[in-house]
């Protein structure tokens, strides 16, 4: 494994402000590939940076991704945030038809050692906060001694789409077992899924990503709390629902801490896309 050196984290400079105040809690955000993943946790990052008085690192993957939709990311972030890319880990062995999400779960499990480095090169951390692709990560934040919360960049309702998988498979003594989820599925608030409406790696629960989605559920259930890209009024039955689940101690507590948008407003056609919503109750 190559070492992960320090001049690859690069730290905000500190500001008047920093020196007369007390030293900000550092925070470590971990983004799996992907924009959709990595936009929202950036927004995270700059809102813990700029209005918490948090010091936040975020730290992305060199593998699976478009370096140059990464860097326009990264870029964009104020200097009070530092960035950090771990290794490229090798993944040759994996079979030509491995699929996305295996891909993805196995570049997390090989880069842990990575993370563990930057960790402890970093020194005192207040959190480890990975988004839901790298749950995994979350036996780093135990082994270093700081709390975990697992990102969800979409919705409550997609969480408790995961708690209600991970509850499926709470009977089941031998690893491996899996058990297919309920057609319809009900979700809270009045949703209903047909196994065709699932999310593609759910459909299937003879499928070994399925198994590892099982898996990164029950990961969940170590993390100190879980922060999703969503709020009270978009979602209230899911945000209850998740309540509900944490007062009964069999999930950790949910907390809607979202919307993470970037503005557009000055993109063509946004304008009246706005005035559309503005006329809605």
């Amino acid at each position: 494994m190559e070492p992960f050196t320090s001049a690859a984290v690069e730290p905000a400079p500190p500001t008047a402000d920093d020196q007369r105040d007390a030293p900000r809690p550092h925070v470590v955000l971990l983004a799996s590939p992907g924009a959709g993943h990595l936009i929202p946790l950036a927004e995270l990052a700059r809102r813990l940076a700029d209005h918490h008085g948090v010091a936040p690192t975020l730290v992305t993957f060199a593998d699976l991704d478009n370096p140059d939709a990464r860097s326009a990311v990264l870029s964009s972030l104020p200097a009070s945030v530092a960035t950090a890319t771990l290794p490229a880990v090798p993944l040759d062995d994996l079979p030509a038809d491995a699929g996305l999400e295996r891909t993805l779960f196995e570049v997390v499990h090989r880069s842990l050692p990575h993370l563990r480095v930057l960790l402890q090169s970093i020194g005192s951390t207040a959190a480890l906060v990975p988004d839901f692709f790298c749950a995994a990560a979350l036996s780093v934040a135990d082994e270093v001694g700081v709390p975990g919360y697992i990102f969800f960049p979409t919705s409550i309702t997609a969480l408790c789409f995961m708690r209600r998988t991970v509850e499926l498979h709470d009977d089941f003594a031998a690893a491996g077992e899996q058990r297919a989820l309920p057609d319809p599925l009900e979700l809270p608030g009045g949703v209903s899924l047909r196994t065709a409406e699932f999310p593609e790696a759910f459909r299937d629960s003879t499928a070994l990503v399925y198994g590892q989605l099982v898996e990164t559920g029950r990961q969940y259930r170590g993390a100190a709390g879980c922060l999703a890209n969503s709020f009270y009024e978009l979602e209230p039955a899911a945000v209850e629902d998740s309540k509900k689940a944490a007062e009964k101690g069999t999930f950790p507590p949910a907390y809607p801490v979202g919307p993470f948008v970037r503005s557009s407003s000055d993109e063509p056609g946004e304008s009246a896309c706005l005035e559309w919503l503005d006329r809605q109750p």
